[in-house]
């Protein structure tokens, strides 16, 4: 029998800053592909075409107030790095692997939540990305830069064709 691979634990960077303690929730982005239905002229059935990706998101949650990250939302598209640092392990293993994340993009949003005396609070943030990329033990997983024209997927660049195709 297999066992999964279980989150024990993560850590957060923000532009180089530390928030180990800090940050109660991550939530990396969701990869999905933007798609079309298209029925072609006496074909039987609908066939799926794909235009891209949808919007790559960012989401995290700090312990209390963060003025820093509030700050930075003046930054630029791909203003903000983050990287993303996790401690994976099955549970018939003693060993555990690392998952990591970087991450290019803009805050777009932040939720102070409610202030209730005597509790300290979550402060929200919702980046909007341009580029993610995810390792396991160092070996890629998936790589999507947004203002590059990449896709990556276990090494496979899937648009470096149309790159050339577009002297790119």
């Amino acid at each position: 029998m297999k066992l999964p691979l279980n989150l024990k634990g993560f850590n957060l960077f923000v532009d180089g800053e530390d928030k180990y303690g800090l940050v109660v929730d991550v939530t990396r982005p969701k990869i999905a592909r933007k798609t079309e239905d298209y029925t072609p002229g006496g074909a039987m059935t609908e066939l799926t075409v794909v235009h891209g990706f949808e919007k790559l998101e960012l989401e995290i949650t700090c312990k209390g107030y963060d003025a820093e990250m509030l700050k930075s939302m003046v930054s630029s598209i791909a203003g903000k790095l983050i990287r993303y640092q996790g401690a994976l392990q099955q549970e018939d293993e003693s060993d555990y692997r690392v998952l990591k994340g970087e991450a290019r993009g803009r805050i777009i949003e932040a939720d102070p939540g409610s202030d209730k005396q005597s509790e300290g609070g979550e402060h929200k943030f919702k980046l909007a990305l341009t580029y993610w990329k995810e390792t396991l033990d160092g070996a890629p997983i998936a790589e999507i830069d947004v203002m590059g024209n990449k896709a990556v997927f276990g090494g496979v660049d899937e648009r470096a064709g149309l790159r050339k195709a577009l002297g790119l």
